[in-house]
């Protein structure tokens, strides 16, 4: 973790390390996790199923690792935030929202495709962070949520 500290600043254990981790390690992560999925789209043609590949991917390998380097940064608890929160919010924003999600949403509803299991458990997830984000992009989320679960209380009332 020293060589991450110093190569995002050297921050970790001072009130400007969540500025830092937000502005440079989540803005280069997340761009080079968009750049893969988009990869895999160009590949496929599959949205839907490279997102909820990716998407189990970032959980199980990207997540437990993050929090596992920056378990020991006391400003992120002291301020009610978390490792985990963060890059949820960025991986919403920065590589979910980017693409073209809502409209492949809406032609699988149409055709009557089945909605990968891990692309509906990732919007669930990303979903459940509305008890504390009430942005536009949280209420895009909770939207394709009830598009995809049956029935779904949507924190934001219907669309």
């Amino acid at each position: 973790s020293s060589g991450i500290n110093a190569e995002y600043g050297g921050h970790a254990n001072d009130n400007t390390f969540s500025l830092e981790y937000k502005r440079t390690l989540m803005k280069d992560g997340m761009r080079s996790l968009r750049e893969s999925l988009n990869e895999e789209i160009q590949r496929t043609g599959d949205l839907l199923t490279a997102l909820g590949e990716l998407w189990s991917e970032f959980m199980r390998e990207i997540v437990p690792n993050l929090q596992l380097m920056f378990a020991n940064i006391k400003n992120l608890k002291a301020k009610g935030d978390s490792v985990e929160r963060i890059t949820l919010e960025h991986f919403r924003d920065e590589v979910v929202l980017q693409t073209e999600i809502e409209v492949a949403l809406i032609r699988a509803k149409s055709e009557d495709q089945e909605i990968p299991k891990n692309l509906i458990q990732m919007l669930l997830i990303l979903g459940n962070m509305a008890n504390t984000d009430k942005s536009d992009n949280q209420r895009r989320i909770c939207d394709m949520c009830a598009q995809v679960v049956y029935p779904y209380l949507n924190p934001f009332g219907s669309g």
